[in-house]
């Protein structure tokens, strides 16, 4: 007698597992502190109906110069703070695997050895997925950022030319440059994340220097300071001589950020989830189905989402969350945790 992929997953046991098996990249996305939870009654609203969740906030106050006192009858101008608010989004997603039960056979001879091996790696695949989006929310905002705000949170020594040379690659130079479009709170910025290439260079250059958490069962790199995430999802923009490499800079706070995998039972486990099987398929041979959801909130503090462009009301695919028509920035620049340094290889 055989395992079948419903012995090995009991949906209540592991869907939180699913959860927690996180690759080593998200683990320090996370240990970085860029992720950082919405406040309890942002939290509470992403847990009601509706797609869109307003997020209040205050203005800071303005620079005007104060006044000089006098002995006059003259009365004091008033000045007041206003408030605002930004528009995050509840992204609601779905992933499902079948296996044939013949395939498994003819693989291995276990017909329940593919649907488990799609059990043991889907807490990684959404792990990657997390990162992915990520990595697109942020391309979304400098997006709009150079279409709309002059660019103001970009410096790029890039050059689209043959030979690069060392002022277009990687450098503490270009990092303090990049830091800098943040004004005085561009020690703000500690986590730098490079193409997987960009990294290579500063690996080859003996530039990296590793440093064990006591809170973390690996080592983490850093470069000037920065603790560096590398990762081959970063952006790659092709020229005409040589590619253009984005490299994000963040800081703690820079998302907010709620993930919940939905837990409500069903009969075939429950809605995070769902295991299923249809044997008529195959002329008999059946097929096996592993069906996973994940609600999530990744929110880049102090812009707002308009979901101009949403195919969909239910979340944004990842083109759209590149899509700078889907963006506008609500914070004044210095504000807003991140800042995007364009380089060569």
């Amino acid at each position: 007698m055989t395992s079948a992929i419903s012995d090995i997953v009991v949906p209540r046991v592991f869907t939180p597992y699913m959860a927690e098996n996180k690759p080593a990249k998200l683990i320090m996305l996370e240990k970085s502190g860029i992720l950082a939870a919405p406040a309890p009654e942002i939290a509470k609203r992403f847990k009601t109906g509706g797609n869109q969740i307003e997020v209040p906030y205050w203005e800071d106050l303005d620079d005007a110069e104060p006044t000089v006192m006098d002995d006059s009858d003259n009365r004091i101008t008033t000045s007041k703070i206003t408030a605002s608010d930004m528009k995050a989004y509840k992204h609601r997603l779905a992933k499902k695997y079948g296996a044939k039960t013949v395939a498994s056979y003819a693989a291995t001879g276990r017909g329940d050895s593919a649907m488990n091996r799609v059990a043991e790696r889907i807490g990684a695949y959404w792990g990657r997925r997390k990162e992915e989006r990520i990595i697109a929310t942020a391309e979304g905002v400098i997006a709009d950022n150079v279409a709309n705000d002059g660019g103001d949170m970009v410096y790029s020594i890039y050059a689209d030319v043959g030979s690069p040379t060392a002022a277009n690659r990687i450098s503490y130079q270009a990092i303090n440059r990049a830091r800098l479009t943040m004004g005085e709170n561009l020690d703000d910025l500690r986590v730098i994340a490079m193409h997987s290439f960009v990294y290579g260079t500063l690996l080859d250059d003996e530039k990296i220097e590793f440093k064990k958490p006591s809170e973390a069962p690996f080592e983490v790199p850093y470069y000037a300071g920065m603790m560096v995430v590398h990762s081959e999802m970063m952006p790659v923009t092709a020229g005409a001589s040589s590619d253009e490499y984005s490299c994000f800079l963040f800081a703690p706070g820079a998302f907010m950020h709620f993930d919940e995998v939905p837990n409500r039972p069903t009969i075939y486990g429950n809605e995070g989830t769902e295991i299923t099987r249809d044997p008529d398929i195959g002329d008999g041979g059946g097929a096996d189905y592993l069906t996973t959801r994940r609600f999530e909130l990744i929110h880049p503090a102090g812009m707002d989402f308009l979901a101009n462009t949403l195919a969909k009301s239910q979340g944004a695919s990842l083109a759209e969350l590149r899509d700078a028509a889907n963006w506008d920035r609500k914070y004044t620049r210095k504000n807003v945790k991140f800042a995007c340094l364009k380089v060569n290889i």
